[in-house]
C-alpha cells in the first residue's frame, strides 16, 4: 500500500469546533481559524484494525470500498455527487480546509452539500487539540438548497391515543383512526419505517434521537418517557408562548428543547427505528401523554424516507414530490431554534 495511508475516516461536524463554535459549518473556516475535533472517528473503508492489502489497487480497492459506505451513510441524495469522488479518487482536488499541529499537514473534505460529514484520507488529525487551519478551498456561496427538513417520526412503544384506547405505534396501520386534538378521530392515510443503523447515527449524531422525561415541559410524571426523532415537534403551551408569539400554543423542534436534564440526546441505542404517521392534514396527537405533530411532508427530508415508504407518499397527493406543502399548512406556528431557545430560557 501506499506509503502513509492509514485509512478513510468520517468526522462529523457535531464533533468539531471552530473558533469557539461548536459544530460550526465548514464555510465558516478561514486560514488563521483554530479547529479542533473530539470523539470517535469512523472508518469507513474497512475494520478498525490494519488490513492486509497491498499496492496501488488495495489502496483503490479501500476508497471505493469508503465511498460505497459514504453513500450509505449520506443517504440517497447523496448518490452521484462529486463528493464522493473525493473519497474515491482523492488527486481529483475539490473542497476542503488543511489544519497543522505544526509536525503535519491533515486535510479534510466536506462530503455533503450541507458539510454535515468530513472525510479525512490517511492519518488522522490529533483529537483534543487546536489545531491551525492553513489553508482553505470551500464554496462560500450558499449551499446547495438543503432538504427542506429532517427525520419526523416516533420510535417503537410509543403508545398513541386512538379512539379504542392505547396502542403502539408500530401496531397503526392505513385506515385506523387516531385521537387528535383538534378535529376528533382521524384516519391515517400512510405510514412508513425507517431503520437507522449505529454505523449512520454514529456518523450523523444529528439523527439520534430525544427523551423527553416524564417531567419535562410541565409533564406530571404519571406517562412514559418519549423518545422521537430530534425534528419531530412538540406541543409548547403556558404563558411563555402567549407573551412570546401571540400564541397560547406553539410546536417547538425536540432538538431544540434539549436542556441535558429532562429533554436529552439519546446516546445509548446502536440503532433506532423511525415511525411515520400521517393524517388527512397536519394534526396534534397524543403520545405517551404528550401532545406531538403528525408527519407534514414539508417539513421532513423525503431522502430520508425508505423509498417505497416514499413513493407511498407521494401518490396520495398530486404533485406532492415537487411541492409539499399541496398537503397543507401546518397545525400551529412552528417555531425556529433561536425562538425556542428563548421559549426555553423564559419558561425555565
Amino acid at each position: 500500500m501506499a506509503a502513509g495511508y492509514r485509512g478513510t475516516f468520517v468526522i462529523s461536524v457535531e464533533q468539531t469546533e471552530t473558533d469557539g463554535i461548536v459544530a460550526a459549518p465548514p464555510p465558516v473556516i478561514d486560514v488563521g481559524s483554530t479547529w479542533c475535533w473530539h470523539g470517535e472517528a469512523l472508518r469507513v473503508d474497512g475494520p478498525a484494525r490494519v488490513l492486509a492489502l497491498d499496492g496501488a489497487a488495495g489502496e483503490a480497492e479501500l476508497r471505493q470500498r469508503a465511498a460505497r459506505v459514504v453513500a450509505r451513510l449520506i443517504g440517497p441524495a447523496a448518490q452521484g455527487r462529486r463528493c464522493l469522488t473525493a473519497v474515491a479518487e482523492p488527486t481529483a482536488g475539490g473542497a476542503g480546509f488543511a489544519v497543522t499541529d505544526g509536525l503535519a499537514l491533515y486535510r479534510l473534505t466536506p462530503l455533503d452539500p450541507a458539510g454535515r460529514l468530513l472525510a479525512v484520507i490517511g492519518a488522522l488529525p490529533p483529537r483534543g487539540v487546536d489545531l491551525a487551519v492553513v489553508a482553505v478551498r470551500l464554496d462560500r456561496a450558499a449551499p446547495e438548497a438543503a432538504a427542506p427538513g429532517g427525520v419526523i417520526c416516533f420510535t417503537p412503544g410509543t403508545r398513541i391515543a386512538t379512539p379504542e384506547g392505547l396502542r403502539p405505534v408500530e401496531a397503526i396501520r392505513p385506515g385506523d383512526l387516531v385521537s387528535t386534538r383538534d378535529n376528533g378521530p382521524q384516519e391515517v392515510l400512510w405510514t412508513g419505517a425507517r431503520r437507522m443503523s449505529g454505523a449512520r447515527l454514529h456518523a450523523l449524531p444529528a439523527l439520534r434521537p430525544v427523551r423527553i422525561g416524564a417531567v419535562a415541559l410541565g409533564g406530571d410524571g404519571s406517562q412514559a418517557d418519549l423518545v422521537v426523532s430530534p425534528d419531530h415537534r412538540i406541543l409548547v403551551a403556558g404563558a411563555a408562548a402567549r407573551a412570546l408569539f401571540g400564541e397560547d400554543e406553539v410546536l417547538a423542534a425536540a432538538r431544540d428543547l434539549v436542556d441535558g436534564r429532562h429533554v436529552r440526546i439519546e446516546t445509548g441505542p446502536r440503532e433506532v427505528t423511525y415511525v411515520h404517521l400521517l393524517t388527512a392534514r397536519h394534526e396534534v396527537i397524543c403520545a405517551n401523554g404528550r401532545p406531538a405533530e403528525t408527519f407534514h411532508p414539508a417539513a421532513a427530508d423525503p431522502a430520508a424516507l425508505d423509498p417505497a415508504d416514499r413513493a407511498a407518499l407521494h401518490a396520495l397527493v398530486e404533485g406532492l414530490a415537487a411541492d409539499p406543502f399541496r398537503y397543507g399548512g401546518f397545525a400551529r406556528r412552528s417555531l425556529s431554534a433561536p425562538e425556542a431557545a428563548i421559549l426555553r430560557h423564559r419558561a425555565a
